[in-house]
This record gives structure tokens, C-alpha cells and sequence, in this order.
């Protein structure tokens, strides 16, 4: 355990480490609330402020107000031993009072009592234009999973949506108008075959872009969320593994559901990749899907009877783009997107091997209280 007397340290510590303009916090909490142990310039420009000036705001007064108590939350749960997730999204204030969308690199250090974060932060408005290379790890990690399973659903998309749309509704017309009665009940038929066709199609492409686009925070029902991932990822999975849904009504969490989606797909990924891509036929093959309430949290399990999980993947899993011969081999998504996602929205992803070989993968949400 490190003294809170470290504090007094940090200052030359980063002057010496140096960061090459990046912007950097480092506030601490040991129960009285966020303390104020380092800013530096960047930081302090981000904000808007002179770095004099930073100095004297309370750390909790340049955080969004909506986002205050969770992270308050948040902090409470890291000081009882709960794992600091390596990337968190959160809003600051900027000293004109304008909101500044954030992705937050954070490490903790122990102290007694207590946990001080080192936190880097990127404007993500800011960086909406910048190379990929540039862009966040959460974002990173989002392309990587629309690249993942574009590949996958591709085929369901067989004639340009837009023609199909334009023209159904006049060839409908046309066919009650030009045919002759004992004509149209077949023609009818075949004209509603292809709507619901499209239908379907608008609906994957509505998922898709639901997946790729940011959004508010909003009450979202993940059991329907959860269906429509099934829905996108069902190419990928099908293939690989008989999947069993066991799909419950549950209380709605509050959070972006843009985001809440692509945590479910980046499991749904992870347990596929314990197959191999084309399986014997008959194989037993299969991926359990849950989502249901326990013990006051929403919980999204996904588990399989695939590769038995290594040490390794289990002890990496969560880093950026993991890997192996067996787990994410092809895909390189880890679960490092939906530990970070399902901590921004106060809640945890844990791993685990399933008896027997194979892997459970499981992330429980808080219900918003008054629920």
C-alpha cells in the first residue's frame, strides 16, 4: 500500500515522465471525494481553463452533472476492490459550460484507504476527423466489430434496398389494377413474399446502423437489444453453433444503446471463436444466450461448449484486439470493449471456463433506482 504522502510527488514525477502534450489528471479518492493531486497544461486547456485556474476548481465540478453520480459510484466500487477498467467515457464541462465527450485511460495506484487515478483524456468530438490510427481504443475497437461482421450479413443484402422500397408500392397498384381478378391472388401472394423480403432487410440495415452510430443516453430494453444482435450476428454464429436464446423481459437500464450493442456483439464474437468456422455437420455445437434479472442487475450471459479456455485467453481476454489460435483467432475483438462499456454504465463483465470446456461470459447492469 502507497502513503497518501505520494501526493506530494506527483508534480515531479509527470515533469519528469513527461507527456507530450497530452492532456493528464491525477485525482485521487479515499472516501472524503475526488482530491486534486495533478493537472497539467493540456488538461487544463482542454477544459478551458489557465492552469492557475484549474487548480482551485473542485475535481467534481468539472465533471458533467449527469455523469457525477456514477462516477461517484464507480470510484466507491474501485476502493473496495473491484477492477479498474483500463478505458471509461464520461462527459467534462468545459469553463464555458459546454459539454466535452471523453475517453479516459485511467490506471490506478493504492493508496491507504483510498485509489489514486492517472487518467489521460481524448475530446472525442475533437477527433471525429482524425486518422484511424488516432482514433480511441473504444472506437477502434467499434470499427473492428462492424468490419467483423459486415462480412457476415453481407449476402443478405441481394438487390439494392432502395429500388425495392421505390417500386413495391406501385407494382401493388399496378397488379390490382391490370390483372384480372383470377390473376391477382397468386400475383398478391408473391408481391407480399418480397415485402416481407424487404421488411427484413430494412430491418438488418436499421440494426446495423443503430450498431455503428452514437447516440443520447436513453432507458433501452436490452432484452430487445440482445434480439436484435442475434439478429446482425446471426450469419457469424449460425455457421458455427446451434443457438439457444432464453431471452426474458427485464427492467430497462439507462445508458447509450449504440454503445450497450456492441458490448453484446463483442461477447457474442468472443464465444464464437471458440469453434471451429465450419463445424462437422451434426456437431453439438452450441451457444447459449440469457439475458435475465438477478439480484437486482440485468445479466446478458452468453455461454458455449466450445475450445476450452487457456489460462492465457482467460488473463488476456480482456486487452484490446486479443487473439489466440483458438479465442478471437480470425476476428482479433476481444472483451475489452464490452469490460469498458458495461463500466461507463456502472456495471462488470466477467469470464469464466464452463465446465466441461467451453466459456461463460457475463455482464450484469445496474437497474436504475425508482425502476
Amino acid at each position: 500500500m502507497i502513503s497518501a504522502d505520494l501526493r506530494a510527488l506527483w508534480p515531479a514525477l509527470c515533469d519528469v515522465v513527461g507527456f507530450a502534450g497530452i492532456p493528464l489528471f491525477v485525482i485521487a479518492d479515499q472516501g472524503r471525494g475526488f482530491e486534486r493531486w495533478y493537472t497539467n497544461e493540456p488538461a487544463a486547456s482542454l477544459l478551458g481553463y489557465a492552469l492557475e485556474e484549474i487548480l482551485e476548481v473542485p475535481p467534481i465540478d468539472t465533471i458533467w452533472q449527469s455523469d457525477r453520480a456514477l462516477l461517484t459510484q464507480l470510484s466507491t466500487q474501485f476502493r473496495g476492490g473491484q477492477p479498474i477498467p483500463p478505458t471509461l467515457e464520461f462527459s467534462c464541462i468545459h469553463k464555458d459550460g459546454h459539454q466535452i465527450r471523453c475517453d479516459v485511460s485511467i490506471s490506478g495506484v493504492k493508496l491507504t484507504g483510498g485509489v489514486a487515478y492517472v487518467m489521460t483524456l481524448r475530446d472525442v468530438d475533437a477527433q471525429a476527423s482524425s486518422q484511424l490510427m488516432q482514433l480511441s481504443m473504444l472506437e477502434s475497437d467499434r470499427i473492428g466489430l462492424v468490419g467483423a461482421l459486415a462480412a457476415g450479413f453481407a449476402h443478405e443484402i441481394n438487390n439494392p434496398l432502395t429500388y425495392v422500397l421505390l417500386n413495391l408500392r406501385s407494382l401493388r397498384k399496378q397488379l390490382v389494377s391490370q390483372l384480372p381478378e383470377a390473376a391477382q391472388a397468386l400475383a398478391l401472394r408473391c408481391h407480399d413474399d418480397i415485402t416481407t423480403g424487404t421488411e427484413r432487410i430494412a430491418s438488418t440495415v436499421r440494426a446495423f446502423q443503430s450498431l455503428a452510430a452514437r447516440g443520447e443516453s436513453q432507458q433501452v430494453d436490452l432484452a430487445a437489444l440482445v434480439s436484435s444482435s442475434l439478429r446482425l450476428a446471426g450469419p457469424s454464429l449460425g455457421p458455427r453453433a446451434n443457438v439457444i436464446r432464453q431471452i426474458f423481459p427485464v427492467p430497462a437500464v439507462y445508458g447509450e444503446e449504440a454503445r450497450l450493442g456492441q458490448a453484446v456483439l463483442a461477447m457474442f464474437l468472443f464465444s464464437s471463436s471458440g469453434f471451429d468456422p465450419e463445424p462437422p455437420r451434426g456437431s453439438s455445437n452450441r451457444i447459449v444466450v440469457e439475458v435475465a434479472e438477478r439480484s437486482g442487475d440485468v445479466v446478458v450471459e452468453v455461454t458455449d461448449n466450445g475450445s476450452e479456455l487457456s489460462a492465457e485467453e482467460a488473463r488476456r481476454a480482456f486487452d484490446p484486439f486479443f487473439r489466440s489460435k483458438a479465442r478471437g483467432a480470425g476476428v482479433g475483438v476481444g472483451l475489452g470493449v464490452a469490460r469498458a462499456v458495461a463500466a461507463t454504465h456502472g456495471g462488470e463483465v466477467s469470464l469464466a471456463p464452463r465446465p466441461g470446456g467451453g466459456a461463460i461470459i457475463t455482464m450484469r447492469l445496474p437497474v436504475p433506482s425508482g425502476t
